[in-house]
C-alpha cells in the first residue's frame, strides 16, 4: 500500500538556482527526520532512556543544540526537544525512544511530514534573515551550538547557525515552505 505514495518536498515547484552576486544560497534539506521529544530532565529513566538511544543526554540550557552521531537534539523548552534524523530513519528512532522510555512519562511523535528545513548560506546570509527576524543574529551574540524559535517575514520557525559560522539553518513548518522561500528569493534580490 505504501508504493502508492511518493515522498514529495513542500518546494518541489520552485526552483532553487544559483545565487547572483553577493545573495546567500538557499538550498531545502528535504526529507530529514523530525521527532519531537517531550520528558522530564530530572527524571531518572527519562534521562537514562534517553541517553541510551542517542549517546548523549538530552540538553537542559535553554536554546542550545547538540549533535549525537548523525542526529542533532534542539533545546524547545524546559521538558521539549526536536530530534533530527538523517531521511528515513525517524520511525526507528521513534520506536527505539519509545522502547527505551517504557513507564517514563513522556511523548515522542514523529513530526517529519510537517517540516522542512532551508540552509541560507554566504557573507549575506545574516544581512538576508535581519531584513524580517527580530534575533540579533551577529555571531556575538548567536553562534554555533545555539537554537532559537522566533519567526521571519510572519513564519514561525527554528533557528540555528552552522557550525563553521558560514550561516544559518531554519526549520519551517511544511505549509509555510513555499511561502518563505518566496519571500527569502524576493529579499535576496538586494545583495544580487
Amino acid at each position: 500500500m505504501s508504493d502508492m505514495f511518493q515522498q514529495e518536498s513542500p518546494l518541489v515547484q520552485i526552483k532553487l538556482g544559483e545565487p547572483r552576486g553577493n545573495a546567500p544560497r538557499i538550498e531545502e534539506k528535504a526529507f530529514l527526520g523530525y521527532v519531537n521529544l517531550r520528558g522530564k530532565p530530572g527524571n531518572t529513566r527519562f534521562v537514562a532512556g534517553v541517553l541510551k538511544v542517542l549517546g548523549v543526554e538530552a540538553p537542559t540550557a535553554a536554546n542550545t543544540v547538540i549533535e549525537a552521531g548523525d542526529n542533532r537534539i534542539y533545546w524547545l523548552g524546559p521538558d521539549e526537544w526536536l530530534v533530527v534524523t538523517p531521511a528515513g530513519q525517524q520511525g526507528k528512532l521513534r520506536a527505539d525512544l519509545l522502547a527505551a522510555l517504557k513507564g517514563a512519562f513522556c511523548a515522542v511523535v514523529d513530526n517529519s511530514s510537517g517540516l522542512t528545513m532551508l540552509r541560507i548560506s554566504g557573507a549575506n546570509a545574516g544581512a538576508l534573515l535581519a531584513t524580517d527576524c527580530p534575533l540579533d543574529l551577529h555571531p556575538r551574540v548567536f553562534g554555533p551550538g545555539q537554537c532559537a524559535q522566533t519567526r521571519l517575514a510572519k513564519a514561525g520557525m527554528i533557528i540555528s547557525p552552522l557550525d563553521d559560522g558560514s550561516g544559518f539553518e531554519i526549520i519551517i513548518r511544511r505549509s509555510f515552505a513555499d511561502y518563505l522561500l518566496q519571500w527569502l528569493q524576493d529579499a535576496a534580490q538586494a545583495f544580487a
